[in-house]
């Protein structure tokens, strides 16, 4: 029972030697300690025997092959001999006759960035300090969910990951998540609680101006006519004759449209960061040799402006303390009061 040595009985999980008194499993070849054989009754693995359970040795001539078998093609995860999925990611493994040869080699390489289950290929493993490593998640050919590790020099929507990290400058993690997330799925909507409470001011923050000055005209427009409710119900006169008549309905049709525009500036707004990103790098790999020169293109190009957004919300505050001016001294009254 030479064969056997150095592997575990799988009742009391202690080692076989050459001494011992082993009986295997007539139908899947699982050896057993003879005293733990009759304790159990039965094979550990009877209910796996329908669907064509086979021991794997542990140790051994054929423990070598066993264990290749066993390494995960998508996260590089040695897994049990004879296990049909991965432990750590579900991918599903090599079976016998599956792998080519070396294939055990190659697993050791190192990660798979980046790439779709079953495509070939294998990268070099990633060294510390080399830019923007992330772990993401995505459906499968076959419906699973698989673990994706996307290095540096990796792309996503055809540009290098740390491309994107230098351009996003803030939050680099984040953005390259969400930017995969999009390019494997293809789905453009993901909520942005950024975008939702600051509005065209996040836009500002991450440099799109032409989007972000648009969306704030437009924020302040639909701002009008609640402000001037306030002026013609704290100064009557102010307006005139005007009719007015018209203004409670705006009110409401503005503060729907607000909402509206609240709602899709979260859902919308790293889809157009995204767009906006693209477009800028790829203008900045065009004209700047790779290296630490295009690195600092990327970074003047992209990161963030923290002044343009507090010159935002500093002109909002100025266009309603213009408002509440007009309101008169009745507003400031009221307002005091209900400090």
């Amino acid at each position: 029972m030479a064969r056997y040595t150095g592997n575990h009985c799988p009742v009391c999980e202690q080692a076989f030697t050459d001494d011992d008194d082993i009986v295997v499993c007539p139908d899947c070849g699982t050896p057993y300690h003879r005293a733990c054989w009759q304790k159990t009754g039965a094979c550990m693995h009877q209910s796996e025997h329908a669907a064509g359970f086979e021991w794997k040795p542990e140790f051994g001539p054929e423990a070598e092959s066993a264990a290749a078998e066993a390494v995960c093609p998508n996260c590089g995860t040695h897994n049990e001999p004879g296990a049909a999925r991965c432990s750590h990611c579900g991918v599903p493994l090599p079976q016998s006759g599956d792998a080519e040869p070396g294939a055990a080699q190659k697993h050791d390489e190192g990660p798979i960035y980046a790439r779709a289950p079953g495509a070939g290929g294998y990268a070099p493993p990633r060294s510390a300090g080399q830019g923007p490593h992330i772990d993401a998640y995505s459906a499968g050919a076959d419906g699973g969910i698989y673990r994706r590790e996307v290095g540096p020099d990796d792309p996503i929507d055809g540009i290098r990951a740390r491309d994107w990290a230098a351009f996003v400058g803030r939050s680099p993690m984040y953005y390259l998540m969400q930017f995969f997330r999009m390019s494997e799925t293809k789905r453009r909507i993901s909520f942005s609680f950024a975008a939702f409470f600051f509005g065209p001011a996040y836009l500002l923050y991450r440099k799109m101006w032409k989007e972000g000055v648009v969306t704030g005209v437009l924020t302040m427009l639909l701002a009008v006519p609640g402000l001037m409710g306030t002026i013609a119900y704290y100064n009557p006169d102010f307006f005139g004759s005007m009719p007015l008549g018209w203004l409670n309905p705006a009110i409401t049709v503005c503060d729907v449209l607000s909402a509206v525009l609240r709602v899709a500036l979260a859902l919308f707004s790293l889809s157009l960061y995204e767009k906006h990103a693209k477009g800028r790098i790829e203008r900045v790999c065009t004209q700047v040799a790779d290296g630490p020169q295009r690195a600092e293109a990327l970074a003047r190009s992209g990161g963030t402006s923290m002044l343009a957004a507090v010159l935002y919300f500093g002109v909002l505050m100025m266009l309603e303390v213009a408002f509440f001016y007009m309101a008169g001294p009745a507003f400031l009254n009221a307002l005091m009061m209900g400090f």
